[in-house]
């Protein structure tokens, strides 16, 4: 099956993104009114980017991702930070393949929309044994971290440079066991 990444440029994107993570709202894991959920999903669009992640066959969205220069508490002037906001994979679709591929675009448009990024954080609920078994890769990496936060929350950072190291040791570690088969 083949996906495409596609940052949301146009109106029928936002409509697009707005709609699917509306209509997976309660699957995001964000513990909080809708009314604050909304504003996660809608804070790319404005002070970000936003990307679709779109299945070929058929012709629909299967995912979406978005983040933030900078963090509120900083007026958006720490820009330096890419603070993810939203990302999501409808389950038929969370294999490893598809989230490396997603990382990987995602890191591309935080890097082309601001060179100057350095570091990636992001939340994620403590209580989901999927998601913390997926990010305690990330805290491995050298200068990351996770700490507990407030509603049951965990806190991410890792370093811009690592994530990028870290997709590329596991894009290559596919690419030596595609060139056996």
């Amino acid at each position: 099956m083949f996906f495409e990444f596609r940052t949301c440029k146009f109106e029928l994107d936002y409509e697009t993104y707005t709609r699917f993570l509306l209509q997976h709202h309660d699957q995001l894991g964000l513990p909080y009114s809708f009314a604050l959920k909304l504003s996660f999903l809608s804070s790319p669009l404005i002070f970000g980017k936003a990307m679709l992640i779109v299945s070929e066959e058929p012709y629909e969205a299967v995912g979406a991702a978005g983040y933030v220069y900078g963090t509120g508490a900083n007026d958006y002037e720490d820009r330096h930070i890419a603070q993810v906001e939203v990302a999501f994979l409808q389950q038929p679709y969370r294999r490893t393949l598809l989230f490396l591929r997603s990382l990987q675009h995602l890191l591309t448009m935080m890097k082309e929309g601001n060179p100057e990024v350095e570091q990636v954080q992001f939340w994620t609920s403590a209580d989901d044994h999927e998601q913390e078994r997926l990010f305690s890769k990330f805290k491995l990496l050298p200068g990351a971290s996770a700490s507990a936060g407030v509603n049951n929350m965990t806190f991410y950072t890792v370093p811009f440079n690592e994530l990028e190291v870290y997709c590329g040791r596991l894009e290559a570690a596919r690419g030596r066991r595609s060139a056996r088969r």
